[in-house]
C-alpha cells in the first residue's frame, strides 16, 4: 500500500477542526495558517485517505512517495550489532557506529558496555517492566564526583516508533559528556563551545537519568518492516507492539504519548479507536513503557528536569498541552471537572490552564537558553512555544510533559518537575547525513540545559 506525504489546505479555522473526524495520520503540531483564513496541515496518507479527504471538499497536495523515502532510509540502519565491532567512546566511533541509525538492540548494548566501562560514572537502570516483545528496557545514571544532594534531569527519546533519531541523539550526549570529563576538554557543538570546567562543574552537581530507547519494540518493526509489505504502517508506524488492542490483527498498539496519567479520560487530542494513530489504551499507564518512564520519577524524586525528545518540527514546548495557560485564575485547572466541557478548545476564552506566572517564567527561560545553544551550533531556528498551541485547533491530553509537570499538583509530596518537549528537524527520519547535524544541534540544547540548571 503506498503512503504520501501530504500539505491538506483548508479555507477556515473551522474546517481545520473538522478534519479530526477522520483521525488520519496529521501532524498539527506543525500546521500553519498561510492567510488570514487559509490553512494547511501536513500529514502521511494512503491513497483511500487521500481521496476521502478530497470528497469531503479539501484541496490535497503531495509532497513525496514515502515507500521510496522508507527504502532509502532502511538502508541507513545496520544489519550488524556496530558496538560488537567496537567500543562506544573509541576514536573509530564516527566512522564505525555514526554512519547510520542505531538499531534497538545497539542502543542497549551501548548503555551496558557504558557502564562497564565506566562504573564510576555510568550506574545501569534495569526497568521492571518488560515490553510486549518481551524485551528489557534500561536507563542510565550518569553521576560524577561526591555531592550527595544534587537535582536530577530525566532524558527521553524514541518514545513514538518512527522517531529513531531521539536514541542516537540521546547516546551521543552521553558518549561526549563522558570522554569531555575523562579528557578534561572543551565539549564543541559547531559555534557553541562549553569549557571543561562547565562540563565537570555540572556533572558533580547533577544526576543525569537518561532513557534513550521508551519504545524499542516500535522502533525495531520500523526499521526492519518492508516499507512495500501491503499495510499502511511498516516504517511510518508510531505506536508500540501491544498484540491484545480490542480489535487485533493490524489494529495493534498503543500511542505510548497519549498513555500517560493527566486528562486521560478527557479525549482531548487522543483516541479510544484501537486503529487510531493516537489511540490512547485501556487506561492510563495501560503500558509497559509508560509505566518504565514512571518508575524512573517514583524511584529518583530528585528528578526536577524532564526532556522528551520526539520529531519534528523544529520546536521547544513547555505545559500545558491540553489548553492555553493563564497564571489569574486558579480555579481553572486540569482537576476541575466543572469546566470538563469547556477545557481542550485552543483560541477559547472560557477557560484557560491554570499555571503559576513564575513556573511558566522559569519554562520560558529554560526554554529560551536551549533555543540560544541550538541556534549557536549552525544557526538553525526553533520556535519556542507552549504546547498547547502544537496541537490547534483543540489541544492534547495524557502526554509526558504534563504528567511529569502535573504530579506535584496531584500529589503534593512529590517533587515539582519543569517539563519540555524538543521536536528536532523537519521530517520524521532525516537522511543520516542531516541526522548528525541535528544530533550537534540537540546536544548543545541538552548541555545548555544542564549547565542552566547547575
Amino acid at each position: 500500500m503506498k503512503l504520501y506525504s501530504v500539505r491538506i489546505h483548508s479555507n477556515s479555522h473551522e474546517e481545520l477542526k473538522r478534519l479530526e473526524k477522520f483521525d488520519f495520520d496529521l501532524q498539527y503540531r506543525i500546521s500553519k495558517k498561510t492567510d488570514v483564513d487559509y490553512y494547511e496541515v501536513p500529514g502521511i496518507l494512503t491513497n483511500e485517505e487521500i481521496e476521502k479527504v478530497k470528497q469531503s471538499g479539501y484541496q490535497v497536495e503531495i509532497i513525496e512517495d514515502l515507500n521510496k523515502v522508507a527504502e532509502e532510509r532502511q538502508l541507513e540502519v545496520s544489519s550488524v550489532n556496530r558496538f560488537n565491532m567496537t567500543n562506544i567512546v573509541s576514536e573509530e566511533i564516527a566512522d564505525t557506529v555514526l554512519g547510520g541509525y542505531m538499531t534497538a538492540d545497539e542502543v542497549e548494548i551501548a548503555l551496558i558496555q557504558l557502564s562497564e566501562q565506566f562504573p564510576n560514572l555510568i550506574s545501569l537502570i534495569e526497568l521492571p517492566n518488560q515490553t510486549w516483545e518481551g524485551r528489557t528496557s534500561r536507563a542510565v545514571r550518569l553521576r560524577a564526583g561526591t555531592n550527595p544532594n544534587r537535582a536530577g534531569v530525566l532524558f527521553t527519546g524514541s518514545m513514538h516508533a518512527r522517531e529513531w533519531g531521539g536514541s542516537d541523539i540521546c547516546i551521543n550526549f552521553l558518549r561526549r559528556l563522558i570522554t569531555s570529563y575523562q579528557s578534561n576538554t572543551q565539549l564543541t557543538f559547531g559555534g557553541k563551545t562549553y569549557t571543561s570546567g562547565e562540563v565537570r562543574n555540572f556533572m558533580e552537581d547533577l544526576d543525569i537519568f537518561v532513557f534513550p530507547d521508551v519504545n524499542p519494540d516500535g522502533k525495531h518493526y520500523s526499521q526492519t518492516t518492508d516499507p512495500n509489505s501491503g499495510t499502511a504502517s511498516n516504517m511510518w508506524w508510531r505506536k508500540n507492539r501491544n498484540p491484545n488492542t480490542p480489535t487485533g490483527g493490524t489494529h495493534l498498539g498503543v500511542d505510548i504519548n497519549r498513555n500517560f496519567d493527566y486528562l486521560w479520560n478527557s479525549g482531548i487530542g487522543t483516541s479510544s479507536n484501537p486503529p487510531s494513530f493516537i489511540y490512547k489504551g485501556t487506561g492510563p499507564f495501560s503500558e509497559p513503557e509508560t509505566r518504565n518512564v514512571r518508575y524512573l520519577f517514583d524511584t529518583y524524586p530528585n528528578i526536577r528536569y524532564y526532556i522528551d525528545i520526539h520529531s519534528y518540527g523544529g520546536l521547544i514546548l513547555y505545559p500545558w498541552g491540553d489548553d492555553e495557560n493563564q497564571g489569574t485564575d486558579p480555579n481553572q485547572n486540569f482537576q476541575n471537572s466543572s469546566f470538563n466541557q469547556e477545557r481542550g478548545l485552543i483560541g477559547d476564552t472560557t477557560y484557560k490552564e491554570y499555571m503559576p506566572v513564575l513556573d511558566q517564567n522559569n519554562l520560558v527561560n529554560l526554554a529560551n537558553r536551549m533555543y540560544d545553544a541550538l541556534h549557536s551550533v549552525r544557526g538553525v531556528s526553533y520556535i519556542v512555544q507552549q504546547a498547547a498551541k502544537l496541537y490547534e485547533p483543540s489541544g492534547t491530553s495524557a502526554t509526558s510533559g504534563d504528567y511529569a509537570y502535573s504530579r506535584h499538583i496531584v500529589d503534593s509530596s512529590k517533587s515539582k518537575i519543569y517539563a519540555f518537549t524538543i521536536e528536532f528537524g523537519r521530517e520524521f527520519v532525516p537522511s543520516y547525513q542531516e541526522m548528525l547535524h541535528i544530533i550537534d544541534d540537540v546536544n548543545a540544547a541538552m548541555t545548555e540545559f544542564c549547565h542552566a540548571i547547575n
